[in-house]
């Protein structure tokens, strides 16, 4: 059950210390699941 996820973030740095700031169980796992609409950009 263990993942990493690779990317970068190109703009909006204050949402990786919201995401960072949710709280959590005792497993480490969101209490609420964190929802991401994500852009795929090809070079």
């Amino acid at each position: 059950m263990n993942y990493t996820i690779f990317g970068e973030v190109v703009e909006g740095l204050e949402v990786i210390d919201k995401i960072a700031a949710v709280k959590t169980d005792k497993n480490n796992r969101p209490k609420e699941n964190v929802r991401m609409k994500i852009s795929i950009l090809q070079e």
